[in-house]
């Protein structure tokens, strides 16, 4: 528990600190206008180009699949 000079102190603090807040704002804060996020995305990560049609892309991502043997090993529950 704090003492009640404590519990002042700190009010005067947060007190102080919002003043300075309000006069910072006052001097002139200016506002950002949000960017889209996908825009933002694109400026930092570029683009590419790519000469595959979209079925010769999506034909690679098939044969780039591998299997998956999750399904033959028996889970906690199977195993009790």
């Amino acid at each position: 528990m704090i003492t009640r000079e404590e519990a002042l102190r700190r009010l005067d603090a947060v007190a102080h600190e919002l003043v300075a807040l309000r006069a910072a704002l006052a001097e002139g804060w200016t506002e950002t206008p949000r960017e889209n996020p996908t825009q933002v995305f694109l400026a930092k990560c570029g683009g590419w180009e790519d000469t595959r049609s979209p079925e010769e892309i999506i034909a690679e991502i098939y044969a780039a699949r591998t299997a998956s043997h999750r399904a033959e090993s028996p889970g906690p529950e199977e195993m009790a």
